[in-house]
């Protein structure tokens, strides 16, 4: 077992050698857990991390009431993928209707994460995956059984990755409703 972080830092904790029944067992709540090759996952997110998702809803939030289009919030809803994978995401969203899955996965990686969370996310399908990292975001869609890099959001369009990324960056540190500045 592995742990490592601060109050601004996530804390991460790997337990290995485990199997699909101890991972559906766990109750965990304001922790992410996720599950892949018999390894457990948990990251208990530090403020930053939140903050970062936070900006990131506020911008999907605005674009979507910008632009008139429906939304309906997975958060940190378990996605499952039964005996194989298993991810909370940090901030998901269906758009135009509900589904049983999201449209839209984030995932905030601030000490860990990026392929590893794109393998999981392809196990589960998911249409469209944004990676925040290094102080940038990257949008990836799901095609052909891989996920592929795009600049422009394929959920939200017009809504590009550096715009997202300036925003987030631009804004950190201060309220989350500066956000809606940049959505004249």
């Amino acid at each position: 077992m592995l742990s490592i972080g601060t109050q601004k830092s996530d804390r991460i904790t790997t337990i290995t050698n485990t199997t699909w029944a101890e991972y559906i067992s766990l109750d965990l709540p304001k922790l992410r857990v996720s599950f892949r090759n018999g390894v457990i996952t948990i990251v208990s997110p530090g403020r930053n991390h939140e903050m970062i998702g936070d900006y990131i809803r506020a911008i999907i939030w605005t674009y979507c009431r910008k632009n008139n289009f429906a939304l309906f919030p997975y958060n940190q809803t378990t996605l499952k993928e039964e005996g194989k994978e298993g991810k909370e995401p940090d901030v998901a969203y269906c758009f135009e209707i509900d589904k049983d899955k999201p449209d839209l996965a984030v995932e905030i990686n601030l000490t860990s994460g990026s392929i590893d969370d794109l393998t999981k996310y392809q196990y589960l399908k998911i249409a469209e995956v944004w990676l925040w990292e290094d102080n940038k975001i990257r949008f990836f869609v799901y095609r052909d059984s891989e996920y592929l890099e795009l600049t422009v959001s394929s959920s939200l369009p017009n809504l590009n990755s550096d715009r997202v990324t300036k925003i987030v960056n631009n804004c950190f540190g201060k309220s989350v409703l500066e956000v809606e500045k940049f959505f004249p």
